[in-house]
């Protein structure tokens, strides 16, 4: 991984792609037959998770579900923030009636975590990611807020309507490789990352439930990796 966020090669291959991907969402998302009926649907489910972004799906005619199985120097940030430009730029639309959906899984769970997490479990330096403004590995999660050029943030995405979705296996992992780093009990490990995960962030049961859910709702997919 590169040391600085930047537009790398697979940024630069999303935005040839770009023409092609707003034609899939136009005609695909907005006219799913199953969009939000089938988002809407859900009377019966386990109260242990979250389903309250499937109501937001539903309230919007737009929607796409990334798939960020690695923290790629923050690419499922930009192909949200541009999904939401462009349609605004193209179809006059709001945030309100686009849906951007981050499914964090894999290797992507880092991007999840909070500040707290990135000091104590020196997660820059590990994967190797460095902190705009200092230069040095980073002690908090850079791509949390705007920063340098880009106002792709996950803060800035939250604000406009951007849901995230954590998968609850690769969370657990995390915590099993960490805990046994630092030499402390999974569960007390495993309690600390939930909380202090970014605000707004929905623990799901896996990442593949995530992604099909949301592709049920009525998401177009897009791979952020």
């Amino acid at each position: 991984m590169k040391p600085e966020r930047r537009i790398a090669q697979p940024r630069r291959d999303f935005l040839t792609q770009l023409g092609v991907a707003t034609a899939i969402f136009a005609g695909g998302a907005a006219h799913s037959p199953q969009s939000a009926e089938a988002a809407g649907d859900d009377q019966m489910h386990n109260e242990q998770w979250d389903v309250s972004w499937l109501d937001a799906l539903a309230k919007a005619p737009y929607k796409v579900v990334f798939d960020a199985s690695s923290i790629a120097e923050g690419y499922a940030l930009d192909l949200a923030g541009v999904f939401l430009d462009h349609y605004h730029e193209v179809h006059n639309t709001t945030d309100s009636q686009t849906r951007a959906v981050i499914v964090m899984r894999q290797l992507g769970t880092p991007l999840a975590l909070g500040d707290a997490m990135w000091d104590k479990y020196a997660i820059g330096e590990e994967l190797k990611i460095n902190d705009r403004a200092t230069r040095q590995p980073a002690r908090r999660n850079p791509y949390f807020k705007a920063t340098g050029g880009s106002d792709y943030s996950l803060e800035t995405l939250r604000a406009r309507g951007t849901i995230f979705l954590l998968c609850n296996i690769a969370m657990n992992n995390w915590s099993s490789r960490h805990a046994d780093l630092v030499k402390r009990p999974l569960e007390e490990v495993r309690e600390e990352v939930r909380a202090n995960l970014i605000p707004g962030t929905i623990v799901v049961p896996s990442g593949i439930f995530a992604i099909i859910r949301a592709q049920n709702a009525g998401c177009a997919f897009m791979r952020a990796a």
